[in-house]
């Protein structure tokens, strides 16, 4: 583990970690076919123009660079450790902005910085579960963020024909090159106007983002984890 750790501290490493990260995303994209479904759910807040928080969980996050389809700026929110500025890099790569930090590492700053993001017109692409989980469990803290904003927030999840499961905490799902794959988005979550309290919209969020990846993989014949 020492010598893996060494390299993770390399800036010249983690560059070409995210540039792999970045073609194996092309490679999966292009090699496989991809449907859409759910998106007119965003129609009308996209007509608004009003921006939003795209949440997905960290075990479906590899693909949902390819996921965005709204007409403003996504922002990702990456942890501040080595691993998350891989992951920084590689949404750098793809044209979206960055934002760093987490609950245990920079996380008020984060905070402050997506507020003001989403108050600009932008929007945040968020992981609620990560970056250490627990899995499929919802952080409360993205419901103060989209009524800070004043932002909806759009659930989304996705699968492929083929692809395998990680041993990690979060089962990351790691798609296959000449599979079928789907997305799957909404219904959304309109934090701003709902009557309910934090906690039923979290669990809303939570609820929402379970079955539309319970939906995907049985969309692509695979067995629901």
């Amino acid at each position: 583990m020492k010598p893996l750790k060494t390299l993770r501290k390399s800036s010249a490493i983690r560059r070409f970690a995210a540039f792999l990260i970045t073609q194996y995303v092309k490679l999966i994209w292009l090699t496989s076919r991809w449907e859409f479904l759910g998106q007119e759910h965003a129609n009308a807040h996209w007509q608004q123009n009003k921006p939003m928080i795209g949440c997905f969980w960290h075990g479906r996050l590899l693909m949902m660079f390819k996921g965005w389809f709204g007409p403003h700026k996504l922002h990702m929110l990456n942890s501040s450790h080595a691993d998350g500025e891989i992951l920084a890099r590689a949404t750098k790569n793809f044209g979206f902005g960055s934002v760093s930090g987490s609950s245990t590492r920079g996380g008020k700053q984060a905070f402050l910085a997506i507020v003001k993001i989403l108050r600009q017109g932008d929007s945040i692409g968020i992981t609620p579960d990560g970056p250490r989980g627990p899995r499929y469990q919802v952080s409360p803290g993205i419901i103060r963020m989209a009524r800070l904003g004043n932002a909806a927030i759009l659930p989304g999840s996705y699968s492929s024909t083929r692809g395998i499961f990680m041993k990690s905490w979060d089962r990351f799902f790691l798609p296959l090159p000449f599979g079928k794959g789907v997305f799957m988005y909404g219904p959304m979550i309109d934090v701003a106007n709902s009557q309910k309290s934090d906690e039923e919209l979290r669990q809303d969020l939570e609820d929402i983002l379970k079955e539309l990846t319970t939906k995907a993989d049985l969309h692509c014949g695979r067995e629901p984890l």
